[in-house]
């Protein structure tokens, strides 16, 4: 994002260079304006030590990837997964970044993953605004292409 300094001539003053700028309290405000400041929470997930015994961790791990798609489908997630690199194996902690309207509503949400609502996981909330960041979008609607970042899609036609 390009952030253009609106100010008086007389706001300005001159750089070692000699080029004119702002002050630095002026500056920031220019800065602190123009983000996004796009409230969501995180919800940081790890494994319970005094979790219950469950039936069938399959069922449970079906149940959690429809939650989520259901709040992406919703627009309420905005990101999910779990702490670990390719080599790893995940180890039940992840986050879960959400929109919502409050932290009470967030916190809701957050127990009603399945995971969490059995007791495997706690839950902490964090109040997050996104600011800055970069997504690469690219829709080729002749190819039938979507591409996001480094993730590539074929498109197929809805019958709905």
């Amino acid at each position: 994002m390009l952030v253009v300094l609106a100010l008086p001539i007389h706001h300005f003053r001159k750089n070692i260079r000699g080029n004119l700028m702002a002050s630095a309290a002026e500056q920031v405000a220019a800065i602190t304006g123009s983000l996004a400041r796009e409230q969501t929470y995180v919800l940081m997930m790890r494994p319970n030590p005094e979790a219950p015994p469950i039936e069938s961790r399959d069922l449970l791990r079906i149940e959690h990837h429809n939650y989520l798609l259901t709040l992406e489908r919703q627009g309420i997630l905005f990101a999910a997964g779990p702490f670990a690199d390719r080599s790893e194996k995940p180890s039940g902690s992840g986050m879960i970044i959400i929109r919502a309207p409050s932290r009470e509503e967030a916190t809701r949400i957050g127990h009603e993953e399945p995971y969490t609502r059995i007791g495997l996981r706690l839950m902490d909330v964090l109040p997050w605004q996104r600011n800055e960041g970069t997504l690469k979008l690219e829709l080729r609607l002749a190819d039938g292409v979507l591409k996001i970042d480094d993730r590539t899609y074929t498109l197929t036609k809805s019958n709905a």
